[in-house]
């Protein structure tokens, strides 16, 4: 037994150091992209080069840029694809610049024309359409406080319909989002540098419907952990 004492003391430290991480092992923290949600995993499918547009029939509201509000759209969604592993994102800007014949609104942005153009000059295979169906804004003469109830300041009461759509242009089948319409009512604040709330409270309403969408087709990386093992080193 006194023989193998040593060999027992040694067996104990090795698992002693693999226990508390000091050892022939490396813990190894890395980023891994994230699969899409099951469900629209079939409108990927050979799906390489995708597009974002974003579109409204809306008229201009007064002290409103609503095509500044539609473009940012589409630049938040073009950087929340960015996370879809080997996938080439095109964006709005070049999809517009390159097909400056096509009507990109409402009406015509998913018309068999403009996803020929799309699907054969722009190469691209999938497209998200952004489209923001209707709006309401309104100036009450009271608005919600910040602890529940209602103060006596004016408030800006928005309500904002948003439809997000993906399109398989290879194969014609489409996704579609569409919710219910979300509202957001805040005190009117005064304005201070040039600062737009009735622009910043419409961009804080569609973000909600929006982050759903890309959450589902684009979800962030996850954290994983490897243990590697140094012991040949």
């Amino acid at each position: 037994m006194k023989k193998r004492a040593p060999f027992l003391l040694v067996l104990l430290t090795a698992l002693a150091s693999c226990a508390t991480g000091v050892g022939p092992f490396k813990q190894v923290v890395f980023q891994a992209p994230s699969q899409p949600d099951p469900e629209l995993r079939p409108y990927l499918e050979g799906v390489q080069r995708i597009g974002v547009l974003s579109t409204t029939n809306i008229e201009p509201l007064k002290e409103l840029d609503i095509e500044k509000v539609m473009g940012r759209l589409a630049e938040a969604t073009a950087r929340g694809l960015g996370s879809l592993p080997e996938k080439t994102v095109v964006t709005q800007d070049e999809i517009r610049w390159n097909c400056k014949d096509l009507r990109f609104d409402s009406t015509g942005v998913l018309t068999p024309e403009s996803r020929m153009v799309l699907r054969d000059q722009l190469t691209l295979d999938a497209l998200v359409s952004v489209e923001l169906k209707s709006l309401k804004a309104q100036v009450t003469p009271m608005s919600p406080g910040p602890y529940g109830g209602m103060t006596g300041q004016p408030g800006l009461d928005l309500s904002v319909d948003l439809q997000v759509a993906l399109v398989n242009l290879r194969t014609g089948e489409t996704w579609t989002q569409r919710g219910e319409p979300r509202r957001n009512w805040q005190p009117v604040q005064m304005q201070l540098f040039g600062d737009d709330q009735t622009e910043r409270q419409l961009l804080q309403a569609l973000a909600a419907p929006l982050q759903q969408f890309l959450v589902r087709l684009a979800p962030p990386p996850s954290q994983q952990v490897r243990h590697f093992d140094l012991g040949g080193e």
